[in-house]
């Protein structure tokens, strides 16, 4: 996805995950969680938080220890507890699953 390339490429990788999803079968797990890692990054730096959040989830469901030891995913939850201030125990549960720290 274009969103490591920085803030500028953040509307092509969002318009990008609209139509497009790796294929079930055709593409590793991890591959497939790593996408939906990137997305939840450009999501949370488009402002979508709650959208952020679901992408992890669903990169978590698909390949959980490859979701667990992904730095961004850490950075993430660390960042999405930060913004949402609210202690929902589902975000918190999910950062004490991957260890993410503030």
């Amino acid at each position: 996805m274009s969103v490591s390339l920085g803030n500028d490429h953040l509307g092509h990788a969002l318009a990008l995950a609209r139509v497009w999803r790796p294929p079930r079968g055709e593409v590793l797990a991890e591959r497939r969680s790593g996408f939906c890692i990137e997305l939840a990054r450009a999501q949370l730096w488009a402002g979508h938080r709650d959208d952020a959040f679901e992408s992890l989830k669903v990169a978590r469901r698909i390949a959980p220890q490859h979701t667990r030891e992904h730095p961004w995913v850490r950075e993430d939850v660390a960042v999405l507890r930060r913004l949402l201030r609210a202690d929902r125990a589902s975000l918190s549960y999910f950062a004490e699953w991957c260890n993410a720290t503030e």
